[in-house]
């Protein structure tokens, strides 16, 4: 029982806490306001009026719950499918979809791609992503915009659907994949993909297609789909400061973060309609419409390439939010660097300092020298792993040597020869020294390595689940000379000898007062009687146990931290 009482209050809090932080998830405006877009300006949108149209543009396809085509805002970005004429009935380019002039509905199988009549308000969701792509579009290319970005609304959501959840996603993946499109938004996710989801998302990389989605906005560390499979960006939210928004994802799935909070953006109820929301689907609008643009400029770019600038270029804000460290992907997303992509510049220097928490190295010929990259990661990682993402060319005998660096000592972790790379590679530590050399190597050698920093879980970083004791001695938070760490839940059963109670005498003190609780339960488990809850900065009294058997757990929240606590325990006689 009390463990259900906890464990609903913490949850109850948890749900409170992230609609305070992100707030309503929709504010009506009157019409697109230009301070409403600080989100162009977090992202480093460069504006470049004079560049040259591509061959066709960039299209981006919008898996969602509809867009209001006929927004004066959109209309000119709406995709037109050229091989359809409008309204004959006919399936005129042989796709198998009967006047899909500006896309397809999957759930209803019909050209409707607009949110249904009746039920604007709840159909809102893909026409204010729309309206962030277009926003960005317009803040880089101006009236020309249309010519470099197109939108193709994707509905996988049925008119009749009993709620706006979108069932259909995957279908309407297949449709964008098939139609043409360069990119395709899902702003959706479940936590778990079937077999047959998988090689969808597998078959767009293979089209060259990239795939970003949101990493979900239930403020929890659990990998969300497809956001979390590989061949997908998966976003996180961040506020105006880098700071990973309440209710936004976070986790070692996510590639790379984007602002998430009051953005203002096209609404569905009419055609001059404007809203406010919050979420990571917002921030993944905004990473998606980012890899039209990089597209739109390095239109030969594989989607691994595209994605490799989004995150080489990443500002580091791994100082804003300590409590998710290496959990926010390579960074803050930065459109202009991206869009000059440094990594694929020829001329790249011979040793080069990598600090984000992911990033690439990339492997090209040099003549006797060999290329040295630093990787040294804030805060606590378990290490750092290396995944070859494209080997291209003849490698010969180029050589890799990985450097792990532990307690200020540098020592060989592993060396072998390029072409004998494994599919991945593990260095403990959070810094790592990795140098190649390419005698021999062809001229067309063009390998890419991502690295990621793998995270420790913070709620375990100082204890294990349940640690079992049966002698006497000292138990505390772990920290030591640190404050413990957010959203502990942590316990240690203590079990005396038979005939024998247990005895606690505190000698440190200093928790979050009526918040951060050290809970004791008379015997193994929470459902037996409470003893004693303590919190705060003062000494508690000694506490004697009723029986042989304590579960002492220590729980804390996401806020403000303290130093912990320590405690003595003995076995006496009753």
């Amino acid at each position: 029982m009390w463990q259900d009482v906890f464990m609903h209050t913490r949850l109850l809090l948890l749900i409170l806490g992230a609609w305070w932080v992100a707030g309503p998830t929709g504010h009506a405006q009157d019409h697109l306001e230009t301070s409403s877009d600080w989100f162009l300006e977090g992202i480093n949108t460069p504006e470049i009026t004079e560049q040259a149209a591509p061959d066709r543009p960039i299209i981006v396809a919008i898996v969602d719950d509809g867009v209001r085509t006929s927004h004066r805002d959109l209309q000119e970005f709406i995709w037109v499918n050229p091989s359809e004429i409008a309204g004959n009935r006919r399936d005129d380019d042989g796709n198998g979809f009967v006047d899909d002039l500006h896309g397809w509905d999957v759930s209803d199988n019909d050209p409707g791609v607009d949110p249904p009549r009746n039920r604007l308000s709840e159909y809102s969701h893909g026409t204010h992503l729309a309206g962030i792509i277009m926003q960005m579009a317009r803040a880089m290319y101006g009236p020309r915009a249309p010519e470099f970005v197109r939108i193709m609304p994707v509905k996988a959501l049925s008119d009749g659907a009993d709620r706006p959840y979108i069932k259909d996603g995957y279908k309407g993946i297949e449709y964008a994949i098939g139609a043409g499109a360069d990119i395709v938004l899902c702003a959706w996710g479940v936590g778990h993909i079937a077999s047959e989801e998988e090689r969808t998302l597998e078959k767009a990389r293979d089209r060259g297609i990239l795939v970003v989605a949101s990493a979900g906005s239930f403020a929890e560390g659990r990998e969300q789909f497809p956001a979390a499979h590989e061949a997908v960006i998966a976003v996180a939210a961040l506020d105006p400061d880098g700071t990973k928004i309440g209710r936004s994802n976070f986790g070692s799935f996510v590639d790379l973060s984007a602002p998430g909070i009051n953005i203002t953006s096209t609404g569905a109820t009419s055609d001059t309609a404007y809203d406010s929301r919050d979420g990571s689907s917002q921030a993944a609008a905004i990473v998606a419409g980012a890899g039209a643009i990089v597209r739109s400029h390095l239109p030969t770019y594989p989607p691994e390439r595209v994605a490799a600038c989004l995150k080489q270029s990443a500002t580091n804000i791994e100082g804003a939010n300590p409590r998710y460290r290496a959990k926010l992907g390579a960074g803050r997303l930065d459109l202009a660097r991206a869009v000059e992509c440094p990594l694929f510049a020829e001329n790249a220097p011979l040793r080069i300092e990598l600090v984000n928490p992911q990033g690439f190295l990339r492997i090209r010929p040099r003549e006797k020298a060999a290329t040295i990259w630093s990787i040294r990661v804030e805060g606590h990682v378990h290490g750092i792993r290396f995944t070859p993402r494209i080997s291209e060319g003849r490698a010969g005998e180029s050589d890799v040597t990985i450097f792990k660096e532990e307690s200020g000592l540098t020592s060989i972790a592993e060396r072998t020869r390029l072409s004998d790379f494994p599919e991945s590679l593990f260095v403990p530590g959070s810094a790592a020294h990795v140098a190649v050399g390419t005698e021999g190597a062809g001229s067309d050698l063009d390998w890419l390595i991502e690295y990621r920093a793998d995270p420790v879980d913070l709620s375990r970083l100082y204890c294990r689940d349940t640690v079992h004791l049966s002698e006497e001695g000292t138990i505390e938070d772990g920290s030591g000379i640190h404050e413990y760490t957010f959203e502990n839940d942590c316990k240690w059963l203590i079990t005396a000898p038979e005939g024998k109670v247990i005895r606690f005498n505190f000698t440190e003190m200093d928790t979050q007062p009526r918040v951060d609780q050290i809970y004791f339960f008379n015997g193994s488990g929470t459902h037996e009687d409470i003893m004693a809850i303590f919190s705060g900065t003062e000494i508690p009294p000694v506490l004697t146990t009723w029986s042989n058997q304590a579960l002492v757990w220590f729980v804390t929240d996401g806020d403000v931290q303290g130093q912990g606590w320590k405690a003595d325990y003995s076995f006496i006689a009753p």
